[in-house]
């Protein structure tokens, strides 16, 4: 389990996308990557900031994003 969003990031950046997480944990992870433009991502049901995020059922992530390959170089070098 990835201790950090972009630890999570990292995790996926060479899978094969759509990449489909059931898990609550990961789907906030994602849910953070999306907010900062990172991921291409739906989650359901809808994101909405007032629930709890053990309310939602899945993600999935389409896509890093530009900005996201940018955010792995500069944590990873």
């Amino acid at each position: 389990m990835p201790a950090t969003p972009i630890e999570y990031l990292l995790e996926i950046e060479h899978a094969s996308f759509p990449v489909h997480v059931r898990d609550p944990e990961l789907i906030q992870a994602i849910a953070v990557l999306k907010a900062l433009g990172c991921v291409e991502a739906d989650i359901s049901p809808p994101l909405d900031l007032r629930s709890s995020f053990r309310s939602y059922e899945s993600a999935v992530v389409v896509k890093i994003t530009s900005e996201g390959i940018t955010e792995l170089a500069l944590a990873y070098g």
